[in-house]
C-alpha cells in the first residue's frame, strides 16, 4: 500500500496488513461431457446432471446388451449402451456434474434425398412394386367374428354365411413385416363345391393371402411363412396373451433377426418375417381376443400402387418428437344441434422436447381440476396439466409432473405457456449449431406447450377451457371392399404385394374373378392380369381353372364384400369403469386398460400412437391451406381417428357417461350450461401421445455400430449414423454453449470423428478428448466371430502403428488399451466396454481423492480393481507384457496393464502430443486447462473497467492468491505474474487491451523411478 494511504498527524509507527492469500470464488464445478445411447431423456442437446440416480430419473440405467425381449415393441437393447457405463463410472465415484448428449437418428437434407445409408430410419427391402417375384412390407392380419361355424368346419362350403361382409367387419389384428418370401395362411383341407365351373370336385388344403380362412379345430391361426433364411414352416397362434400360443410368443418380433449382414452376430439371418404392432386392447373390446373361431385375411399395407408410403418404409425419416392432439374448448354458441367437434376453439397442445418414440410409449397427458371462474376480477378459468405414467390406471395414478392452476390469460402468472415453458430448439444446418425459439423457459423435462395464436393473443372468449381433444391421426375404414372397390386412396395395396402373394385378376366368368396359385408367385405372362383394384371378403371355392398354359390347380374366389376397420383408442364409456370408489375421479378419454372395468394395463396400448409413415405431417388436422383435413385423399389417413369432447358426456339414470354425438343430439349434460358438470365432478380427461420415432434403423443390433464403416470413408451425407455422432461433436462445439473438461464418445472409434472430437476440444482450449482405438476389440454387436480370441482385432504393436499413421498430434486427446470387463450392477451380467468408460472414472476418483492436476494413473489412484473407475472392473482383453506396455507408452498409447499383486491398474498418462513437453502428460494438460478456465472466470470481473494501474492492481489482486493456492496444492512448483507497462502498452491500451503474462512451473508427475543398489565389501564405509 503507498504511504499516502496513510494519514499522519503525529509521530508514530503505522502497521497495516495486507492479506493477499485469499482464494476467490471459483467457478461452478466442471465436468466431463459424455456423448452416446440411452434408453429415454432429452436428445442431441446437452444436459447437465450431478449425480447418478439423477441421471437414472433423466436417461435410465446402464444397458449391458442381449435383451431381445420383444424388441419392435420394447425397444432396441440387443447391444451395449456403453455412455450409460461412462455417466456410471464418472457419478459413482463421488465427483459431479456430468454432461450427456443422447443421441437419436439424424440426416442431412442430402442425405434424406439419397436415401440408403445415407438417409436416418427404416424399411423393409425386395418390396413388390421393385420385385414383383418376392414379398416384402407390411402385411397386415384382419380378423373378423365367423358367421358359422358350419361353413369353417362342414364339408362344403356353398353358403355365404361364413363370408366377411359390412355386418362381420375386418379389424386390423397385427402387422408383419418381411423382406423377402411369402405369407399366407392356412385353410383346413376340405371338398369344396366349385360352383358353375365344370370338372371334378378337389380336396385339397387352401394356402392363400388376400382370401378370408378360418382358424383351425384348435381355434389357432395357420400362419405358412416360407423363406430363403428359414424355409417353410407353419405357425400356429391365437390372440389370447394369457396363453402361450399368443402371438407376440409364436412370432419373431425381433427385426434384427431378418439382416443378411453378414456381419452381424449371428453370422446369418434367421428369420423372414417379425411381428410389429399388434392390437389386443380392441380385440379384447370385440370380443374376438381369446375367440377360437375367427376368420382371417392377410392383405398388403401401403399405398396402392406405391410403396413409398406405408408403415413398411420408415426410411428418410430423422428422430421425430411424440405430440399430444390439439386441446379444444367447450362449445359456447348455444346452438348444440349445429355442434360439430372439429369446429371447436383449439387451444393448444404438447409436443415433446427431445424424447423421440419414449414418451408416446411411456407418458399420457391428464386435463384435471377444470374450473371456471369464480371471480369478478378475471373470467379465465383454470385447469391442471399432469404428465403420467402411461402404465398407469385411474385407480391407481403415477405422476411423472402437474403444473396446478393453469390458465388461457396470456397476462397472468399461471399462463399455460409461462406454466409449462414453450421454448424449443432446433438444429441449424448452415449455422451448424442449436438454436432455441420461444418466449418462456422450460420448467417440464418432457413436453413445451404450442398455443394457438388466437389464445396467444387474448382473441379468444375468456370463458374457455380445455374440454377435449383431437385424437391421433388413423386410417379411413374401407366401409364397401368389393370387386368393384378401387383401394387406391388408402394405406391398403391392392396391387403388387397381392401379385407376390400369387393374386392376380383373371378375366373369367364373374364367379371367378381372383386367381391364388397356392403360394407360388406368377410367371410374367400373369403379370398383364392386374389392376388397380383390390378385392377382399371372398370365399374360397376350388376349381380347375384352365390360364391357356396348361392346367393350374387355383382358388377361385366369388364376388362378395366386406368393411375393413382399423384400430383406434378405446374411450371410457362410464364414470364407474374400473369400479371407482368415487366416480368423480374418472378420467374421461383416453382407457389404456385391458377392459372398460379392468384395473390392469394394456401392454398394446402404444402400438396405437406410432408413426404411419415417414414424412408424416407435423399437423395432420390441418390442410395446406389452414383449412380442417378430414381425410387424406391420396393415403386414406384421417387428420384424427376420433375428437373426445366433454360436451359429449350424457348424465343418464346410473350416473355420467360418454356418448358420441349427444352434443349434437342435443342430448349432453352441457346443454344446458358447461359449468353443471364442472360442478359435479366431471373436470378431468387423459388424452395419448402419438407419433415419436428414433430415427433408428431397428433391423441394426447397434445403428451406431463401427463396423459399417470399414473401408468406407463416410461424410454427414452419405452415412446418417456418421452424421448423427458427427451433429453432436458440433453441438458443444461452442465453449459458451457448455461447460466441460474432458470429451469422450464411448465406443465409437471411427478415425475421422474421434480426430474431430480432438479438434474441437483443441478449438476450446478448455477440455480433451478421451478416444477409443479401431480394432482393440470387436464386440458381437459389430461383427460375427467364432471365437472370442478371434474378437481380438489388432496387436499393441500394430496399434501403435496405425496410429502412427493417422499422424494425430495434440495434448487435447488420449487414448488407451486394450478393453476391459465389467459386471452390470442392475442385470449382473458380464460385459466388455471401452477403455474410456474406466477412464473416465478414474479420472472422477482422482479428483475426489486430489486436485485435477495429480495424475489419475499408477497403483494409488489408476488401480482399477480396486474400485478406481467407480464400476468394478474384472478383466482385460488382453494381459500386456513389460514390452507390450513400453511399445504402447511408447507409441502414446496408455495401457492398462495386469500386476499378480496388484491386479488391472491403468498403467499411463500420456496425451497425444507427439513432442516432448510438460503438456505430453494428462495431469498438466488438466492442470493447465483448469487454471485457464479459472483465471478466465476470474478475469471477466474487470471487462469494461478502466485500463488503468488500479484495475491492473485489482487483476493482480484476484490472480495471485489463486495461483498461490494452486502451488500450494503442489499443482505447480512456481509460478510469476506480470502485468504493467511491458504488457499492457499504450498502444494496447488504445485498442481497449489489457495483456498479461502468467508463467507457470508445471508440478511433474514421478513415472519412473531409478534406484542404485551398491553393493560393497564388509570392510568398506559408507561414507566414502
Amino acid at each position: 500500500m503507498s504511504v499516502k494511504n496513510f494519514k499522519f498527524i503525529s509521530p508514530g509507527v503505522f502497521i497495516n496488513e495486507i492479506d493477499n492469500s485469499g482464494i476467490p470464488n471459483s467457478v461452478e464445478n466442471i465436468g466431463p461431457l459424455v456423448i452416446g445411447r440411452a434408453t429415454r431423456g432429452l436428445a442431441m442437446q446437452p444436459v447437465k446432471v450431478n449425480s447418478y440416480s439423477e441421471f437414472i430419473d433423466m436417461f435410465g440405467n446402464t444397458v449391458p446388451g442381449g435383451a431381445n425381449d420383444d424388441v419392435y415393441r420394447k425397444g432396441n437393447f440387443s447391444s451395449p449402451m456403453y455412455g450409460t457405463y461412462a455417466a456410471n463410472a464418472f457419478l459413482k465415484s463421488g465427483v459431479a456434474p456430468l454432461t450427456y448428449v443422447r443421441l437419436l437418428g439424424q440426416q442431412t437434407s442430402v442425405g434424406s434425398a439419397a436415401g440408403g445409408d445415407a438417409a436416418a430410419g427404416w424399411k423393409t427391402t425386395n418390396n413388390p412394386s421393385t420385385n414383383p417375384t418376392t414379398m416384402g412390407g407390411a402385411y397386415g392380419l384382419f380378423v373378423c367374428a365367423s358367421g358359422s361355424t358350419a361353413a369353417l368346419t362342414g364339408d362344403s362350403w356353398t353358403t355365404t354365411s361364413g363370408d366377411a361382409s359390412p355386418g362381420n367387419p375386418l379389424h386390423l389384428a397385427a402387422i408383419f413385416y418381411m423382406n423377402s418370401g411369402s405369407m399366407q395362411l392356412r385353410g383346413s383341407a376340405r371338398t369344396i363345391d366349385k360352383g358353375t365351373r365344370t370338372g371334378s370336385l378337389v380336396n385339397d388344403t387352401i394356402n392363400a393371402a388376400g382370401v378370408v380362412i378360418g382358424m383351425d379345430s384348435n381355434g389357432l391361426f395357420n400362419l405358412v411363412l416360407t423363406g430363403s433364411n428359414k424355409g417353410s414352416r407353419i405357425i400356429k397362434f391365437n390372440f389370447d396373451d394369457d396363453s402361450d400360443k399368443f402371438i407376440r410368443k409364436r412370432v419373431n418380433t425381433n427385426p434384427q433377426l431378418l439382416s443378411t449382414a453378414a456381419s452381424f452376430f449371428p453370422a446369418s439371418a434367421t428369420e423372414d418375417v417379425w411381428l410389429g404392432e399388434t392390437f389386443e386392447q380392441e380385440l379384447r373390446d370385440l370380443s374376438l381376443q381369446d375367440s377360437t373361431t375367427l376368420q382371417g385375411v392377410i392383405l398388403g399395407i401401403a399405398k396402392s400402387g406405391s410403396v413409398a408410403t406405408g408403415p413398411q418404409n420408415m426410411k428418410t425419416q430423422a428422430s421425430r418428437e411424440a405430440v399430444a392432439g390439439w386441446l379444444i374448448a367447450q362449445d359456447l354458441s348455444g346452438n348444440p344441434t349445429a355442434y360439430d367437434a372439429k369446429d371447436q376453439q383449439r387451444l393448444f397442445r404438447l409436443k415433446g422436447r427431445g424424447h423421440g418414440e419414449w414418451l408416446h410409449k411411456n407418458v399420457k397427458v391428464s386435463i384435471e381440476k377444470i374450473r371456471q371462474s369464480n371471480s369478478t376480477v378475471t373470467e379465465y378459468g383454470s385447469f391442471s396439466v399432469v404428465l403420467r405414467n402411461i402404465n398407469d390406471t385411474d385407480n391407481k395414478v403415477e405422476i411423472l409432473e402437474r403444473f396446478d392452476s393453469c390458465n388461457l390469460d396470456p397476462t397472468s402468472p399461471n399462463y399455460i405457456a409461462r406454466k409449462i415453458g414453450d421454448k424449443y430448439t432446433s438444429w441449424s444446418a448452415s449455422e451448424k449449431r442449436l438454436k432455441d425459439y420461444g418466449e418462456y423457459p422450460n420448467l417440464s423435462r418432457y413436453v413445451y406447450v404450442e398455443v394457438n395464436s388466437e389464445v396467444d393473443s387474448a382473441a379468444t372468449d375468456p370463458l374457455y377451457l380445455p374440454f377435449g381433444y383431437f385424437g391421433p391421426p388413423g386410417l379411413e375404414p374401407v366401409l364397401t371392399a368389393s370387386v368393384t372397390t378401387d383401394l387406391s386412396g388408402h394405406l391398403l395395396n391392392g396391387s403388387a404385394s397381392m401379385l407376390a402373394a400369387g393374386i392376380s385378376r383373371y378375366g373369367g366368368t364373374a364367379d371367378y374373378d381372383l386367381i391364388a396359385f397356392e403360394g407360388k408367385p406368377p410367371t410374367a405372362t400373369h403379370a398383364g392380369l392386374l389392376n388397380a383394384q383390390f378385392f377382399v371378403g371372398i370365399r374360397c371355392l376350388h376349381a380347375d381353372v384352365g390360364l391357356g398354359e396348361g392346367t393350374q390347380r387355383g382358388i377361385g374366389i366369388a364376388a362378395a364384400t366386406a368393411s375393413i376397420h382399423f384400430p383406434k383408442d378405446r374411450l371410457r364409456v362410464s364414470a364407474s369403469d374400473g369400479g371407482l370408489s368415487n366416480t368423480k375421479d374418472a378420467y374421461w378419454g383416453l382407457s389404456t386398460t385391458r377392459t372398460q372395468t379392468s384395473t390392469i394395463p394394456d401392454a398394446s396400448v402404444t402400438d396405437f400412437h406410432r408413426l404411419l409413415y415417414a414424412d408424416f405431417s407435423a399437423d395432420p388436422t390441418a390442410g395446406t391451406s389452414g383449412a380442417v383435413a378430414d381425410v387424406d385423399a391420396t393415403s386414406g389417413v384421417k387428420g384424427w381417428s376420433y375428437i373426445f369432447s366433454l360436451d359429449n358426456i350424457v348424465h343418464g339414470p346410473n350416473g355420467y357417461f360418454h356418448n358420441s354425438g349427444s352434443r349434437a343430439k342435443n342430448a349432453s349434460a352441457t346443454t344446458s350450461s358447461y359449468t353443471s358438470i364442472l360442478t359435479n365432478g366431471v373436470n378431468r380427461f387423459t388424452l395419448p401421445f402419438w407419433g415419436g420415432f428414433d430415427g433408428w434403423d431397428i433391423q441394426k443390433p447397434d445403428p451406431l455400430y463401427n463396423e459399417q464403416w470399414r473401408g468406407a470413408s463416410p461424410t454427414e451425407d452419405t452415412s446418417y449414423a456418421y452424421n448423427t455422432w458427427r451433429r453432436a461433436v458440433d453441438t458443444i462445439a461452442d465453449p459458451e454453449v457448455v461447460d466441460m473438461n474432458v470429451l469422450m464418445a464411448p465406443g465409437l472409434t471411427q478415425t475421422t470423428l474421434t480426430e474431430h472430437m480432438i479438434n474441437v476440444c483443441e478449438d476450446r482450449g478448455d477440455s480433451m478428448a478421451l478416444i477409443d482405438l479401431p480394432d482393440v476389440y470387436l464386440p458381437t454387436h459389430e461383427i460375427y466371430k467364432s471365437s472370442t480370441s478371434a474378437r481380438i482385432g489388432t496387436t499393441p504393436t500394430q496399434a501403435v502403428n496405425d496410429f502412427k499413421a493417422r499422424r494425430v498430434d495434440s495434448s487435447y486427446g488420449a487414448t488407451f488399451y486394450p478393453w476391459v470387463q465389467t459386471r452390470d450392477e442392475e442385470s449382473g451380467k458380464m460385459l466388455w466396454i471401452p477403455p474410456t468408460v474406466a477412464m473416465l472414472g478414474v479420472l472422477g476418483s482422482s479428483e475426489r481423492k486430489t486436485q485435477v492436476w495429480f495424475a489419475a494413473a499408477g497403483f494409488n489412484r489408476g488401480s482399477l480393481s480396486d474400485g478406481a473407475a467407480g464400476i468394478p472392473i474384472t478383466g482385460i482383453t488382453e494381459r500386456l507384457s513389460s514390452k507390450e506396455r513400453d511399445t504402447l507408452y511408447k507409441g502414446r498409447i496408455n495401457p492398462i496393464a495386469h500386476f499378480v499383486d496388484n491386479g488391472i491398474v491403468l498403467f499411463g498418462q500420456k496425451t497425444l502430443q507427439a513432442r516432448r513437453s510438460a503438456l505430453d502428460r494428462i495431469n498438466v494438460r488438466r492442470l493447465v486447462i483448469h487454471m485457464k478456465k479459472q483465471i478466465s472466470v476470474i478475469s471477466s470481473k474487470i471487462l469494461f473497467e478502466q485500463n488503468v494501474q488500479a484495475t491492473w492492481d485489482r487483476f493482480k489482486g484476484l490472480v495471485e492468491p489463486f495461483l498461490a493456492n494452486v502451488k500450494t496444492e503442489f499443482g505447480i512448483t512456481d509460478y510469476r505474474l506480470v502485468l504493467d507497462e511491458t504488457t499492457t502498452t499504450p498502444d494496447l491500451i488504445d485498442q481497449n487491451i489489457l495483456y498479461a503474462k502468467i508463467m507457470i512451473k508445471p508440478a511433474r508427475a514421478i513415472e519412473y523411478i531409478a534406484i542404485d543398489f551398491v553393493i560393497t565389501s564388509t570392510g568398506a564405509s559408507f561414507d566414502d
